[in-house]
């Protein structure tokens, strides 16, 4: 074997311990370095805004303190005025409880007796009495599971509780990742070897093309769908329109789970408000306008052709990311597939590029398909004649 072949045995060795040694630091360090990767998903999508601001001659830092005041404004006026509308839907519809309930057991509680052998409480004060009639006959034995399970409820509120504290990190590692965003750049780049330097750095250029596609276009199509859900339900007057329809929007940056929890929280809301009706029908007819709205309007505009990130792809990235490193994973799922698009791409450019793609079938003996036959194209021909 050649030295140059022995160079490039090394070279994939190498590089496969590299991104071992990246993913085992990841899994071991995955609940430290979650406020890290906040703070650098944050840096890369503010990033362009900085930039744009340092264009009208204002200092990087001032442009960082300015972006940050106005952030700071805005998310405080979007949550006082959700906060505000969401009290108002949770007020009236624990108000309006009783009369829901007694509607409930009128239509419902006679076939529910009948089927299921329960009645359907009349009231709150009902729902408790059953609850603790239904605890006391529990044998004490059994509870055992039940603690254990608060236990590691327990447990885990105090690991969840460190977690939120190092979160007040975040906005520190933030303001750091933005000022030096274009150093850390250049210095990253100024690692990979010269040979590959090129090469890495238009791919590079390509996934930040995807990843930017997709997560700004992603996070405006979420504000625009969660705007159209609450109007839509508000203006079908169900209970908790702006709360179902704006936490629909904002789980829509997982592709379509937004629409099957904003579907699922206001059917149940209208049947719980109105009952079997139009209502019930009206909600299907919101969300289903809505979403077609998205497929054919709303996401061609905002995001356009340049995303190549199908919701299947980012579905399975999400799921397998978070299912080995947590809520870590959830925040690097997208930006890893983003990456394995691109080389994923490239190889398979490169495959139909390469001599055994291109290879003629003579070459490969009695694999080749049979050599056409004239003759018996020629009388096929004729009798179709």
């Amino acid at each position: 074997m050649d030295r140059h072949k022995i160079w490039r045995i090394e070279r994939v060795g190498i590089a496969i311990l590299i991104l071992g040694a990246i993913f085992g630091a990841l899994y071991f360090l995955r609940l430290a370095l979650i406020p890290v990767f906040i703070a650098l998903f944050l840096a890369y999508v503010l990033d362009p805004v900085v930039n744009r601001l340092e264009g009208k001659r204002i200092h990087r830092q001032g442009a960082i303190f300015i972006l940050a005041f106005a952030t700071i404004i805005l998310l405080g006026l979007a949550v006082v005025f959700l906060l505000y509308e969401g009290q108002k839907e949770v007020v009236s519809l624990y108000r309006n409880m009783p009369r829901y309930l007694a509607k409930i057991q009128e239509e419902y509680g006679p076939l529910v007796r009948k089927y299921m052998g329960v009645a359907i409480p009349r009231s709150f004060d009902e729902i408790f009495t059953q609850m603790k009639a239904q605890l006391g006959k529990v044998d004490p034995g059994g509870l055992k599971p039940m603690t254990n399970l608060i236990s590691e409820l327990t447990t885990r509120t105090i690991t969840l509780l460190g977690w939120v504290f190092s979160l007040a990190l975040t906005p520190v590692f933030l303001f750091y990742f933005l000022r030096d965003w274009d150093e850390l750049k250049s210095k990253l780049a100024g690692y990979v070897p010269l040979a590959y330097r090129d090469y890495l750095i238009e791919k590079a250029r390509q996934t930040d093309e995807v990843l930017s596609g997709f997560i700004r276009g992603q996070m405006t199509v979420c504000l625009i769908l969660g705007v159209l859900y609450s109007l839509g339900l508000r203006l079908i007057d169900v209970n908790l329109a702006i709360v179902i329809g704006m936490l629909s929007g904002a789980a829509y940056i997982v592709p379509y789970l937004g629409t099957v929890v904003g579907v699922v929280a206001a059917c149940a809301v209208s049947l719980l408000q109105y009952g079997l009706d139009w209502h019930f029908f009206a909600v299907w007819l919101v969300f289903g306008v809505v979403q077609a709205l998205e497929g054919s309007i709303i996401t061609p505009k905002v995001v356009g052709e340049k995303v190549g990130l199908s919701p299947v792809v980012v579905i399975i990235a999400l799921l397998v990311a978070g299912n080995l490193l947590g809520f870590l994973g959830v925040l690097i799922a997208v930006p890893a597939a983003a990456v394995l698009n691109v080389f994923v791409k490239d190889g398979l450019g490169r495959y139909k590029k390469s001599a055994f793609f291109l290879e003629q079938p003579e070459r490969f003996g009695e694999f080749a398909p049979p050599a056409p036959d004239r003759e018996t194209d020629e009388m096929v021909a004729e009798s179709k004649e």
